[in-house]
């Protein structure tokens, strides 16, 4: 029997006091799994923010996830942007470019 090949992307916000709200807010996307890691510092960084790795057994799901990104955007007080990291491209959405943004992301996952 062949096992469910699942697809991640990971979330990171600018503003990390929003992880939560954000983590609830995907959760509303059927078929994904939603789990809080810690971040990856990057060379010469001493540290990093949790995110958010979003898993589903198909990239649709994710897209779909990725679809509700400028709603929670928009939803803010304050500018906050999200870096999305596939496995091969990483873009961070902001208010401004969500409508260019959005669909690379979509790309990316098809690709």
């Amino acid at each position: 029997m062949a096992q469910a090949v699942f697809h991640h992307i990971e979330l990171s916000l600018s503003d990390p006091g929003e992880l939560r709200s954000l983590r609830e807010h995907l959760g509303r996307a059927p078929g994904v799994e939603i789990t809080q890691i810690p971040g990856k510092p990057a060379d010469k960084e001493l540290g990093t923010w949790d995110v958010l790795q979003i898993a589903a057994a198909g990239t649709g799901a994710l897209a779909v996830a990725v679809r509700t990104l400028p709603a929670f955007i928009r939803s803010r007080r304050s500018n906050v942007s999200v870096t999305v990291k596939t496995a091969d491209r990483t873009v961070t959405i902001t208010a401004d470019n969500v409508d260019e943004v959005i669909p690379l992301v979509e790309r990316a996952l098809d690709g």
